[in-house]
């Protein structure tokens, strides 16, 4: 009887603290053509634009232009076709798009959009040419709710279409993108803070609630894997009260059962009618990843969590102290975030990327896992033979210098080989993203230099890194 009742009174006391999910109300908002581009959360669809009209579109209004552009946007769980024209007559400028929304492979049931009036730049470049068009109303059958979503696309025309019929060139002409200019936010107040949070249409589609997929594909031997195809949380993280791509910093995450204000996960769901988002204290069990060896200057990651096995998602954990609190199970890095201070007092940002699908680490419920990531940073140097230089004849065995350099003797020696460098993190990320951020600015650091020399300390040549 003691016992019983001991049991209960535990129960009874533990109740008052087990917080009730919270529904907040999600209201629908848009964008403008250049906002929607610029917009956190995904980057959209994409398609390759081509000159000829493929099989897909049986139907079409009669085109304008010589030279209409044709290509498909295509997604995991999407693909629509399009056609752009000149309404003004061939060569005055690419200013109609028509969409498939309806995936019934006819554009004649499908209205043209025009080409978002834009100020002309004070110096006008001839290539690329690039054109804004929407806003693109989504078909009545494809509504959210009560919501219409509209969608804006922008071109890059690289290649002039004339010249390439001209010359029967097949390369690359250019490629359309296809954003959405929508999405659904609300304010939410827990645990004493309160912030801005919405759902975006990352992947297009018409929809949400998608996870991001995980796709593999060979790079020579290796094989790689990113993550695609999904739609993302948005959190004002800054409390500017919008929604920012920033250096830096990531007012996006992806769309999951998990979402992170600051670094305390909560459960997220969104309502079947997409009108409502219900947050509530992550209620299950807690592992932490102890990010190492340098925690402290890591500003935020992404891994890929097991969550069930042979399936992984997307994760963004909300990092605090070098820390990030998740769900047990195995994880592999994604991405990861580093935020510094330099010695002339400015922020140097890095982002660094993983995309070979190894190195596996299991995170128990309770215990804290070492997991490797950010600095310190090796730069792995490594040459190759640059076959483009045609009129050079370095021999083809030899020493490491005579490979490098060759030129008659007294004439300065040609560079043959490509140096390339990769900045590699201790989780063996690699870093592509570099800025520095200080007195009101954003800049690029300076290119990195090299010097060779030789065993006796000679040097024999000197640069800078011109594409890195």
């Amino acid at each position: 009887m003691i016992k019983t009742t001991l049991l209960c009174g535990v129960v009874l006391t533990a109740i008052p603290f087990l917080a009730p999910a919270k529904d907040f109300p999600l209201e629908f908002k848009t964008l403008n053509a250049e906002e929607a581009m610029a917009f956190p959360g995904g980057s959209g669809i994409s398609g390759t634009l081509r000159l000829d009209n493929p099989g897909d579109i049986t139907k079409a209004p009669p085109a304008i232009s010589k030279h209409p552009l044709y290509g498909q946007l295509s997604a995991r769980t999407n693909r629509l076709w399009f056609r752009i024209d000149e309404s003004n007559g061939d060569g005055k400028g690419y200013d109609r798009l028509i969409v498939d929304l309806n995936q019934n492979g006819d554009l004649t049931d499908d209205a043209a959009v025009a080409r978002v009036e834009q100020p002309k730049p004070a110096s006008v470049v001839s290539r690329p040419e690039i054109a804004l068009f929407g806003p693109i109303p989504v078909p009545e059958g494809k509504k959210i709710g009560a919501w219409r979503p509209i969608y804006f696309a922008q071109m890059y025309l690289y290649t002039p279409p004339a010249d390439a019929a001209a010359n029967r060139n097949t390369s690359y002409l250019g490629q359309l993108r296809f954003k959405a200019g929508w999405y659904l936010e609300t304010t939410v107040e827990l645990d004493g803070v309160t912030r801005k949070v919405g759902v975006v249409d990352g992947n297009s589609n018409f929809r949400l609630g998608e996870l991001n997929q995980p796709t593999t594909y060979q790079n020579g031997a290796e094989t790689n894997w990113y993550f695609q195809g999904g739609d993302y949380f948005l959190v004002d993280n800054d409390g500017s009260g919008k929604f920012e791509n920033s250096i830096g910093s990531s007012e996006s995450a992806p769309f999951g059962p998990l979402l992170y204000l600051g670094a305390k996960p909560y459960k997220a769901v969104l309502a079947a009618d997409s009108k409502s988002l219900a947050l509530e204290p992550w209620t299950g069990p807690l592992a932490e990843l102890a990010l190492q060896p340098h925690g402290e200057q890591v500003n935020g990651i992404q891994v890929a969590w097991e969550s069930v096995p042979g399936q992984w998602q997307l994760l963004q954990p909300g990092v605090e102290n070098g820390k990030a609190q998740v769900p047990p199970g195995n994880y592999r890095l994604y991405t990861c975030m580093l935020k510094v201070k330099t010695t002339t007092g400015d922020t140097l940002n890095l982002s660094g990327y993983k995309r070979i699908p190894k190195d596996t680490t299991k995170a128990e419920a309770g215990a804290s896992t070492p997991f490797k990531c950010g600095a310190p940073l090796e730069v792995k140097v490594t040459s190759a033979r640059d076959t483009r230089n045609s009129g050079s004849s370095a021999p083809e065995s030899g020493s490491f210098l005579d490979r490098f350099f060759s030129g008659s003797a007294g004439a300065e020696p040609v560079l043959q080989q490509l140096i390339q460098a990769s900045v590699i993190g201790a989780g063996g990320e690699i870093y592509s993203g570099f800025n520095l951020q200080g007195k009101g600015n954003l800049r690029q650091p300076s290119k990195p230099t090299f010097t060779v020399v030789t065993t006796d300390g000679k040097q024999v040549a000197s640069g800078n890194m011109e594409f890195g």
